[in-house]
């Protein structure tokens, strides 16, 4: 599967099912899961500065927190 960037309509629908669930905080970035069309890794960040990795799904409707960023986990956005 080519890669394919996050449509504003997708990251409206993420943003909707991590407002359902209560998160709150800014939304740093949005990356599709390789090998799916329906999955999405997004970045937030809290009021201290704190970022975590959460994976999106918009035909499971939910949203699954990952870990926080950190010097041990860290989150590509770049092909390497």
């Amino acid at each position: 599967m080519a890669k394919q960037d996050v449509t504003q309509i997708e990251m409206m629908k993420i943003i909707a099912l991590f407002r359902q669930d209560g998160y709150q905080g800014d939304y740093e970035s949005f990356q599709r899961v390789s090998g799916t069309d329906r999955e999405f890794f997004v970045v937030m960040s809290n009021e201290k500065g704190i970022k975590a990795l959460f994976k999106a799904s918009l035909m499971l409707n939910t949203v699954e927190f990952q870990y926080v960023l950190d010097d041990k986990h860290i989150f590509v956005t770049e092909d390497a």
